[in-house]
């Protein structure tokens, strides 16, 4: 890794304790010591980028989502998979021999060894079917707490224009509030308040429904994914004869864009996705890619088109607030407007 503050390349041995051996200086980040392989350099280089020349404030988690490695999934391969990838030799091999034994008629030596390689390769593949996945961890996991320890142990505070991920106790409610925002998704809570969507469109930020407050109408931010797509229809269900407005992000803006940050999980369950099909508001397209586990987390849009797309949406339901006619066309918006483009 480079030395953030000498720019020498240093060895893994040449900065014991995250301390660079030519310097003699303590630097936040070594990538062989967290999961995204992170740096400080590396975490400047990137935020010019992610706030848009300084102009916007991010969250950790949207952070750490730029850090990711552009892959179109992040799981692991299946145990099916990983077993044929293992035990390929044994089936070759053990094939060979009862081949090789049964033609030259030797029925003991060659083909009882063989037909117990083959034996072992079978035996590895049922273990492999009959054994329960491992859920796929959050790449994510464990970032946050680095950055909050470890950076700010070294630097005194969080990078300029990183913010932490909604450590709010309370629902942020401004005055003349004429919305609400619902995002479970804590990281894109803060970012929403952090850049000020609150003071400029009256906009209530709340993760929960529970949280939402009395006759507002409701923008919902979500996931491109099927607990996501579940949040919109919960909540209308939570509050009946609320105007709630799907805010996105829809599968079809991202499934088949070039270059979407789109990450492949572990699969939902079957009769979650049979009650999507069943509410009528997701082509066949959408479910089927959302029953392969296909997901697009708002984290990893890129900030300055996230907030565009949000703002565009609640400043039309709320300029839309009390006009009953304009408000029905606010509603048939529907989905944000989100860029052709979805990466970073």
């Amino acid at each position: 890794m480079i030395c953030p503050f000498c720019n020498k390349n240093l060895l893994l041995k040449e900065r014991p304790n995250r301390t660079c051996s030519h310097c003699k200086r303590r630097f936040a980040l070594d990538p062989k010591t967290n999961s995204l392989g992170m740096s400080d350099a590396r975490v400047r280089r990137l935020l010019p980028k992610l706030t848009d020349g300084g102009r916007l404030k991010i969250s950790v988690h949207q952070l750490g989502a730029a850090a990711l490695p552009r892959t179109a999934s992040a799981r692991s391969q299946s145990p099916v998979v990983e077993a044929l990838g293992c035990l390929w030799v044994p089936l070759l091999v053990g094939s060979i021999m009862v081949v090789v034994g049964v033609s030259a008629g030797d029925m003991d030596g060659f083909t009882i060894f063989g037909s117990i390689l083959i034996g072992i390769f079978v035996l590895g593949v049922t273990m492999a079917l009959t054994s329960k996945r491992k859920p796929t961890p959050n790449p994510l996991s464990g970032f946050r707490a680095i950055l909050l320890s470890d950076w700010v142990d070294v630097y005194g505070a969080l990078p300029a224009g990183i913010v932490d991920d909604f450590p709010y106790r309370r629902v942020y409610i401004p005055e003349g509030a004429r919305l609400a925002v619902l995002c479970p998704d804590r990281a894109i809570a803060a970012f929403l308040v952090a850049n000020e969507i609150p003071e400029r469109y009256g906009a209530v930020i709340a993760t929960e429904v529970e949280q939402v407050p009395d006759a507002l109408p409701v923008v919902v931010l979500h996931d491109a994914s099927a607990p996501g797509c579940r949040l919109v229809m919960r909540t209308r269900e939570a509050l009946p004869g609320r105007t709630v407005i799907d805010a996105g992000l829809p599968p079809r803006a991202v499934m088949r864009t070039p270059g979407a940050p789109a990450r492949r999980g572990d699969k939902p369950a079957k009769d979650l996705v049979e009650w999507l099909g069943e509410s009528g508001t997701l082509t066949k397209d959408e479910l089927e890619w959302l029953a392969k586990g296909w997901t697009v987390a708002l984290v990893a849009i890129r900030p300055a088109k996230l907030l565009a797309a949000v703002s565009r949406t609640v400043e039309r339901v709320g300029a839309a607030t009390g006009q009953d006619p304009e408000r029905r066309k606010a509603e048939s918006v529907g989905f944000l407007t989100w860029p052709g483009e979805a990466g970073r």
